[in-house]
């Protein structure tokens, strides 16, 4: 499984990466003007994006990819209203940091990739589920 993790929070990245780095292939972009162009090239099955970054050049950028899931992080609710429309606009799941378990990123990843199946008429997806 490919996730692509474009987040401006190095303690959230840092767990992130080290809870996903045996279940997944995964990349971690920092640079939201460089992740649609690697998305494109990747074809990253999960998209995980910090709100500050959903604005609509990136997001239309990520929707214009064939159907992958996104799952909206937020951690100021003054940010909240954005990732809620972001996630309006095609976002599969939305969470609140701080996130004080993996299991909730492993879940919103779960969760995502069964909707992104479903709204697709596929199958669920179980990768990760089943190396939980």
């Amino acid at each position: 499984m490919r996730i692509m993790l474009i987040e401006s929070d190095w303690n959230f990245e840092a767990k992130a990466v080290a809870y996903l780095e045996s279940r997944a292939d995964m990349v971690v972009r920092q640079s939201p003007a460089t992740a649609v162009r690697h998305a494109q090239a990747w074809q990253p099955d999960v998209v995980i994006l910090a709100a500050e970054y959903a604005g609509e050049e990136l997001l239309n950028g990520l929707r214009a990819l064939p159907s992958r899931p996104a799952i909206l992080i937020t951690e100021h609710m003054s940010r909240f209203d954005r990732a809620w429309r972001a996630w309006q606009l095609g976002g599969d799941e939305l969470l609140m940091k701080p996130l004080f378990h993996t299991r909730e990123l492993h879940d919103a990843i779960v969760i995502a990739m069964e909707r992104a199946a479903l709204s697709a008429g596929l199958a669920p997806a179980a990768s990760l589920a089943a190396s939980a």
